[in-house]
């Protein structure tokens, strides 16, 4: 495999297809890419866009969705030339550029850049596709050896970690045995969840955001008769998006952790609602923002602002929220603040113990099924993957000094435990999010992704 030469991919949701589709157009010479995914179905998808829910929307209006951070519109123009189909969908009103239209559809666009990626690339140059699991990779000149679980040993120049999320890890609450239990689902994307929850009276998913509303709306759809109860330490639920009137962000880069909440309260003082314009007004900025932060204000954000900066910059489609707020009202949705002490589980249930935020005083809730919906496990060392096992046992990659994410240079090359940048393997999106913060929407990763394959085929 010494020529031509190639690259190879691992993980083909989102950003692994993206960097593919570039690597795909850029290259002029003979290239094999080699596009590595573990879950079968999921090309070009990734778990966000593999769902086949029509309840399931994007977070995002579908104007802001464009692949190719050079043409906005790309995406918006895929759904118009499919209009007659995707008014078909029950949750879509109408295909504009303020729309929220159905995850699968995105990940049908995703598989439709692939494929056209594919078809025009340049004589020579050659996409592989792998249903399987990268467990080793060994760095070497000018090839490293990457060994898949089922088709042998890959030797590619260069190696792309495109992770994506993954599941969530197990709650430090309550008693750990309980984790064991077939009422306990750690992931919520499983495909065994919704026959666990189906049948049972009651569940509760542990967490308040993106995934736990997927859920509820998912089980509300499907005609779920029972009582959904979900808990957070804080109570806090993603606000709904709404129209805002843009403004000019007052935050400047090298400004403190303190200075700038006082800025963005004095900003939105006079009006309230200007909040989303404020924090929409922070995109451009917020990696920098970040990155000037010494890493003691860092810690402290994520500490006690993270669960108030994800409920603001993470919202939902209005209709999503719409329903959210009717299944609370009717009682169908139970929302729990606190924390749970611990797990009580006999034949026919698990009494949840949880203690209420503010007060010593604790009750039961008695259910059926808990879900972890909690968000994905950032630790790396946290994490049961063998080929992240064995880049961190070997020191070809370090966790980023927050332990939310992976060591990374400016250009995506993972730093060593000796502190030095590799010439052969990168990563991008959620692996940079200790690093970068802002890495895991389509707006940075679409960057992401043309940066990287340009870098590659320089």
């Amino acid at each position: 495999m010494s020529s031509p030469r190639s690259i190879a991919i691992i993980g083909a949701g989102f950003s692994g297809t993206l960097v593919a589709s570039h690597l795909l157009l850029l290259a002029k010479s003979p290239l094999n890419i080699h596009l590595i995914e573990r879950t079968p179905g999921q090309f070009g998808r990734g778990v966000a866009y593999s769902t086949f829910a029509n309840c399931h929307l994007l977070n995002v209006p579908a104007g802001n969705m464009s692949a190719f951070p050079d043409d906005k519109e790309h995406f918006l123009r895929w759904a118009k030339h499919r209009e007659g189909c995707l008014l078909n969908e029950p949750w879509v009103q109408s295909v504009s550029a303020s729309s929220f239209l159905p995850r699968k559809a995105y990940g049908d666009y995703l598989a439709d850049i692939l494929v056209n990626a594919e078809r025009n690339a340049a004589p020579g140059v050659r996409l592989f596709r792998y249903y399987d699991e990268a467990i080793e990779l060994t760095p070497g000149k000018p090839h490293a050896a990457l060994r898949l679980s089922r088709a042998g040993t890959l030797y590619p120049n260069k190696v792309i970690l495109a992770l994506g999320n993954f599941p969530p890890g197990d709650p430090q609450l309550g008693n750990s045995a309980f984790y064991s239990s077939h009422r306990y689902f750690g992931n919520p994307w499983s495909p065994n969840v919704m026959a666990g929850i189906w049948p049972t009276k009651a569940c509760l998913l542990i967490g308040s955001g993106l995934t736990m509303v997927d859920w509820t709306i998912t089980l509300q759809q499907s005609g779920y008769t029972g009582t959904i109860h979900c808990i957070s330490r804080r109570g806090l639920w993603p606000h709904a998006h709404q129209a805002s009137k843009p403004v000019q962000s007052p935050l400047r880069v090298g400004t403190s952790l303190l200075d700038s909440l006082r800025q963005l309260r004095r900003s939105t003082a006079n009006s309230p609602e200007s909040w989303r314009a404020h924090i929409d007004a922070l995109r451009p900025n917020t990696q920098e923002l970040w990155k000037s932060l010494p890493l003691s204000e860092k810690r402290q954000f994520l500490r006690h602002l993270r669960p108030y900066w994800d409920c603001h910059r993470h919202r939902l489609a209005p209709v999503v929220a719409e329903h959210l707020k009717e299944m609370s009202k009717s009682g169908r949705l139970v929302q729990h603040i606190g924390r749970i002490q611990k797990y009580v589980e006999n034949e026919k249930a698990v009494n949840v113990q949880i203690c209420q935020r503010g007060s010593l005083k604790s009750y039961d809730v008695p259910v059926e099924a808990v879900v972890n919906c909690s968000g994905s496990e950032t630790n790396y060392r946290k994490l049961e993957r063998p080929l992240i096992r064995d880049l961190l046992v070997r020191g070809l990659v370090r966790p980023d000094p927050l332990e939310i994410g992976l060591d990374v240079d400016e250009h995506g090359a993972l730093i060593d435990s000796k502190g030095t940048p590799s010439r052969q393997i990168y990563t991008l999106g959620p692996p940079q999010k200790g690093i970068l913060w802002e890495t895991t929407a389509v707006p940075e990763l679409r960057g992401q992704a043309a940066r990287l394959a340009a870098r590659l085929m320089a």
